[in-house]
């Protein structure tokens, strides 16, 4: 079995604990079905660590409170971008997502899977908005995410060897790479031959 390939590049060290984001919404003005179960969800199918295999199912909700949901983005190239607040390269990545997002508009999603706030907690409304804010972020969802997500090993989440670490999907929503640390060139030329 092949091993999602990470490559090495700089990012931020990262120690693995899990935790649940409880973000209270209010559902009463949200009319969509909310699902009853969020994070990764596994499959015997899916997993989230074997290069051609189908990716799982993720829900979590974007920063306007909407859920989002993986699988619902099939026939885009999708790259999830797993972050943290605290992580300065991070922050430094964040400002080419929304740049990225609009240059292909329409044919990738360029996702924000943040999974720590400034503490290690999972983040906050506030750390959320802020992160939007600071960024430019206009279309490019931004997840309330927790540890849930990122395993070392890859059998419960995704392989994470530090921050960010992004993963890349293809349109038929299957993996096709990865990569420790941001690297424009790198991101848009994975983009371009899954398009």
């Amino acid at each position: 079995m092949i091993k999602l390939l990470i490559l090495s590049l700089l990012g931020c060290p990262a120690t693995l604990e899990t935790e649940n984001n409880n973000l209270a919404v209010d559902t009463t003005a949200n009319q969509e079905i909310i699902p009853t179960q969020f994070g990764i969800i596994k499959t015997d199918s899916c997993d989230q660590q074997t290069i051609g295999s189908p990716v799982c199912n993720m829900i979590f909700y974007d920063q306007n409170k909407d859920v989002w949901q993986l699988y619902d983005h099939e026939g885009k190239v999708i790259i999830l971008d797993f972050s943290t607040v605290w992580c300065m390269p991070c922050q430094n990545a964040g400002h080419f997502v929304q740049p990225i997002q609009d240059d292909y508009e329409g044919r990738v999603e360029f996702v924000t899977v943040l999974i720590d706030g400034m503490t290690g907690d999972p983040p906050t409304e506030e750390e959320i908005n802020e992160w939007v804010i600071s960024h430019g972020i206009t279309t490019a969802p931004v997840l309330y995410a927790d540890r849930s997500v990122a395993d070392s090993t890859g059998v419960n989440g995704y392989l994470i060897g530090g921050f960010p670490t992004y993963v890349f999907i293809t349109k038929d929503l299957k993996i096709h790479s990865g990569a420790v640390g941001f690297n424009e060139q790198h991101v848009r030329s994975t983009i371009d031959g899954l398009l």
